[in-house]
């Protein structure tokens, strides 16, 4: 993340100021200074807020950074712009605050917006948008003050924190999080395995202790093997086998024996009970037949009355035809009656409509007129209104005209004074281009020679530093020389065994003359003291003083260096030759000249330009007069046209007496029109209707002729009958008529009595020959046998069924056993390494360490491990960071300690000093910041704030950290740091100087 712009409104010292980091360009190390209390760090806390809506230390509150100053109705507003991954983001955040007046808070607010072309907004709400940015960012706000700002009183948080501190901090910047799952993954697989090994064993104890044992001594006694025991279950699962069955081939033979002495029973008491049920039922019968042979003369009687009844049909239709026909006889007759004086009645209706029609024809003449009239003046009537308009127009068409042609002629007029004044000439746009072209070569020839002006006087500056920069190497040259000689005339005899006084001195405390020497292996003759520890610390201290001068002037000369090539490539960027061409006065008066040209010609071409656009629109203008004139004669034209066909057409000179007319003429002719219509449509009418029922009346008398006939001829065909069938009378034959509806009934009666007479006759013969003189046992003492015997079968059949379900039931059950046993044994042969990997990676290993915890470890290694390449150099090669090793549970040996070269020797880290314990945690901070780049964990470390610190250093350490920041500035990684150090202003370039106006304050970047 690299801040880009920071606005600050209302917070802290700031009413109204803007930041723009951008200002920074390469020198990517910077300043922040000012006065005590200017509000250098509320930079910082601006930049924190604006991504967290937190202070830089938990120190401060939200409400700690809003002004005192500001407007009571004013919130406290930081606009916070930055590059993310070649992404630009802008953060605006509000801060909540009761504004003045108001008793409730209002709330703070958030925006996160992204550049594409422009903002596009992203967020708006602040929990969704806090979220936002610390999945952008990849941090939250402890982690940020650890990597990115290092406030006051947190700068050396991680370096003395605890392992569970640094353990949250290092598994977010490593996503160390993942091996984490994968042991939980593997715990959840190994559980589950386990948990459905341990189901399968209770399946197992489960179908072993169901296994029936038939009540069979041995098989109780293979029941109390326990279930977990699977190789003896196998062994003795058969024996459950083989005496099942044995028992069911007994209980077959039994239930065999059973059946024969039930089915002899069960025969023996049917054909008894059959015998009894056939005596029964033969002497019921032949009752049954004596009381139906009782009723045979009236079935005689019967058959009689059913003959008649099939003979006296066909004059029964004949009787009821004649009645038909009597009827329909009546009814013509009605009929003619009433179609006799509808006809007389339409006959008197008819004269009528004929005289009422000859005296309508008379009016015939007059009405023809009217209609020729509405004909011809039809069109006019249909617009009367155009008409009207018409004769209200003429007036203001003539007043119009005289308008038009008065204008007309004006423009006319000055149109020819415009074309005089003007006298053919044409703007020179040609010489204006001209005159631009000279004028922007002579720009450029200028812009060139003060360009030219301005590389000299670069090309000087550069020339002179160049000067100074050789004469400053010749000189750090000569001091090196110096320093070598110095170095050279030391003497460096036994110079390595400093620091070894402690070890010499107790290896004379154990040894006497004549051993043998330990390191030598020679005889030891005296011991005494033949080195001066003192004097070797003397000049070995000499020698170390020498090596760090040298070191500080080796760097200062390789600064040099780099700086002297850098200004060589930049002095053979100008040419020579260039340079010497700075005059452009001349060319500049030339300009002017030129200038003055292009303004007369401008100001000429600009008055004739009016006057073709004077000329142009009169002539446009006077076109338009002149067909509006036009326009105007034509509609002149035709108003006095249609006035003269109305009157002429109408014989009418006012529009509304036309009208009056014209109506009272169409509602006499449509009435009369009407009135006509009605007649001739009554007189169709009644004629229509005469004609029909005289019509009908024919057809009466026709039908009426024709039934007479039929009456007569039905009479004849009646009497035959009656002689032929033998009725003597009328009343006798609708008797018979009247018994046809029991015809029916009758015969179901009559075939009823045959049928059981015919039954009887035949149930009686079957059941005689069934019974042929046998002997009726006791049927009570039948049943009584049958019933035992059926009991006895029913019991053997539920013994061996029961036994069958039992035998069923262990066949399944020793099927389960045998398979779960399978499964047991795959499972438990397949899982065994598992299970072992899941204790290893939970921490039951000889270290009592996690997978995450040994991933945190490798990596805070791998960050010590930068780390003391830069605290080496800011002490000399004294201390160097290491990690304290513990074996315990959860995460441990995450906590720092530091080795001193000096005593050789581990020590507990609050044991440095200030300054001490300020270079550790700077190195540690770099260490970190580089190990996470090389990682690429998803966190961009492009910058880092340092809030003071600097004064615990001495002069020589503050030179050493300073240099270390300094190499930052190779990676491209912008650094700021907030300091009183007076030193650090003479040393680094580039300065944001917040300066104090009274309640507020001001920021500007000085380049030095």
């Amino acid at each position: 993340m690299r801040p880009l712009t920071l606005k600050l409104t209302n917070f802290g010292p700031f009413l109204d100021e803007t930041i723009d980091f951008q200002q920074i360009n390469n020198d990517q190390l910077f300043l922040i200074s000012g006065k005590t209390g200017s509000g250098k760090t509320m930079i910082f806390d601006a930049i924190v807020f604006a991504l967290f809506g937190e202070a830089s230390t938990k120190d401060r509150n939200e409400g700690d950074l809003r002004s005192h100053f500001a407007d009571g109705k004013s919130p406290m507003v930081v606009e916070f712009e930055f590059e993310l991954r070649d992404c630009i983001y802008k953060i605006n955040r509000q801060g909540a605050f009761v504004k003045e007046g108001n008793k409730n808070k209002t709330l703070g607010q958030l925006s996160i917006y992204q550049l594409e072309d422009t903002y596009e907004l992203r967020e708006s709400k602040v929990n969704a948008g806090n979220q936002f940015i610390r999945t952008l960012l990849g941090v939250n706000s402890e982690q940020f003050r650890q990597l990115f700002i290092l406030p006051q009183g947190e700068f050396k948080r991680f370096l003395l924190s605890k392992s569970i501190e640094k353990q949250e901090i290092l598994r977010t910047l490593f996503n160390s999080q993942r091996f984490e799952e994968i042991q939980k993954l593997l715990n959840d697989d190994v559980k589950e395995v386990r948990a459905n090994i341990e189901k399968r064993y209770h399946t197992l104890e489960t179908d072993w202790m169901d296994l029936d044992t038939f009540d069979d001594t041995v098989l109780k006694e293979y029941k109390e093997v326990s279930s977990r025991q699977t190789d003896k279950i196998k062994a003795l699962i058969p024996q459950f086998k083989s005496i099942g069955e044995s028992i069911q081939n007994d209980l077959l033979a039994a239930e065999k024996r059973s059946i024969e002495k039930f089915e002899q029973a069960e025969n023996l008491l049917n054909r008894n009970l059959k015998l009894q049920d056939a005596m029964t039922s033969l002497e019921q019968n032949k009752q049954k037949q004596e009381a139906l042979l009782s009723n045979e003369n009236h079935i005689k009687n019967q058959i009689k009355l059913l003959n008649e009844i099939t003979e006296v049909r066909p004059l029964s239709n004949l009787l009821d035809s004649k009645e038909k026909l009597l009827k329909k006889h009546e009814e013509i007759k009605k009929d003619k009656t009433e179609t006799k004086a509808v006809i007389s009645n339409l006959q008197r209706q008819l004269e009528d409509y004929e005289k009422q029609f000859e005296k309508h024809q008379k009016l015939s003449e007059t009405i023809e007129k009217s209609k020729s009239f509405i004909e011809n003046s039809k069109i006019f009537y249909n617009k009367f209104d155009k008409y009207k308009d018409i004769y209200q127009q003429r007036e203001n068409l003539n007043y119009t005209y005289a308008e038009l042609k008065s204008t007309y002629e004006q423009q006319k007029q000055l149109l020819n004074q415009y074309i005089e004044k003007l006298n053919d000439r044409e703007p020179d746009y040609k010489r204006n281009e001209q005159l631009n072209e000279k004028i922007h070569q002579l720009d450029y020839e200028i812009k060139v020679n003060k360009q030219n002006e301005l590389n000299k006087n670069e090309y000087q500056d550069l020339q002179k530093r160049q000067t100074n920069i050789t004469n400053q190497t010749e000189h750090i040259n000569s001091e090196m020389r110096a320093l070598d000689a110095k170095y050279e005339a030391i003497d460096k005899t036994n110079i390595d065994l400093n620091n070894k006084q402690d070890m010499i001195s107790k290896l004379q405390s154990v040894l006497a003359i004549g051993d043998t020497c330990p390191l030598c292996g020679n005889e030891i003759h005296e011991i005494e003291h033949h080195i001066d520890f003192d004097e070797l610390t003397k000049r070995h201290s000499q020698l170390d003083h020498i090596e760090q001068q040298r070191l500080k002037l080796k760097e200062q000369k390789i600064k040099y260096e780099s700086e002297w090539h850098h200004i060589s490539e930049q002095l053979h960027r100008f040419n020579l030759d260039d340079l010497e061409k700075t005059n452009y006065t001349e060319l500049e008066l030339t300009k002017d000249n030129l200038l003055k040209e292009k303004r007369l010609l401008e100001e000429e071409n600009e008055v004739i330009r009016n006057l073709q656009e004077k000329i142009f629109n009169l002539r446009q203008k006077s076109h338009e007069l002149e067909l509006d004139l036009k326009t105007q004669q034509f509609k002149l034209d035709e108003n006095t046209l249609m006035i003269n066909d109305f009157e002429n057409t109408t014989q009418y000179t006012d529009v509304d007496k036309f009208i009056t007319a014209y109506d009272n003429s169409l509602v006499k002719v449509n009435d009369y029109q009407k009135q006509y219509e009605w007649l001739v449509q009554q007189l169709q009418e009644s004629k229509n209707a005469l004609s029909l029922e005289m019509n009908n009346k024919a057809h009466l008398d026709n039908t009426e002729e024709s039934l007479q006939k039929d009456i007569k001829e039905a009479d004849h065909k009646i009497n035959n009958e009656m002689n032929r069938i033998g009725f003597t009378s009328l009343k006798d034959v609708e008797h018979t008529i009247n018994e046809i509806p029991n015809k029916t009934k009758i015969e179901a009666e009559i075939n009823k009595f045959n049928q059981e007479k015919q039954q009887f006759e035949i149930i009686i013969k079957q059941l005689e020959t069934e019974i042929n003189d046998q002997e009726l046992r006791d049927i009570n003492q039948l049943k009584k046998d049958y019933e035992q015997k059926k009991i006895q079968l029913d019991h053997a059949k539920a013994v061996l069924s029961e036994h069958n379900y039992k035998l069923e039931f262990n066949n399944k059950k020793i099927d389960n056993i045998y398979a779960v046993i399978k499964h047991l044994e795959k499972e438990l042969q397949e899982q065994q390494e598992v299970f072992q990997l899941a204790e290893v990676l939970s921490g039951k290993n000889e270290q009592k360490l996690t997978l995450e915890n040994f991933v945190l470890i490798y990596y805070l290694e791998r960050i010590l491990a930068h780390a003391n390449q830069r605290l080496s150099l800011m002490t000399g090669e004294r201390y160097q960071l290491v990690r304290r090793e513990q074996t315990s549970k959860g995460y441990s040996g995450l906590e720092i300690d530091v080795f001193d070269s000096h005593s050789n020797k581990k020590r507990h880290i609050t044991s440095l000093s200030g300054g001490e314990t300020f270079q550790a945690s700077l190195a540690l901070a770099l260490g970190l910041s580089e190990v996470v780049q090389q990682e690429s964990g998803g966190i961009a470390l492009d910058s880092m704030f340092i809030d003071e610190g600097f004064g615990t250093l001495d002069q020589e350490t503050l030179e050493t950290a300073l240099d270390t920041l300094l190499s930052l500035k190779s990676s491209g990684r912008m650094v700021g740091i907030i300091s009183h150090v007076s030193e650090l202003k003479q040393r680094i370039p580039l300065i944001l100087e917040v300066q104090t106006e009274q309640y507020q304050s001001k920021t500007k970047f000085i380049k030095q």
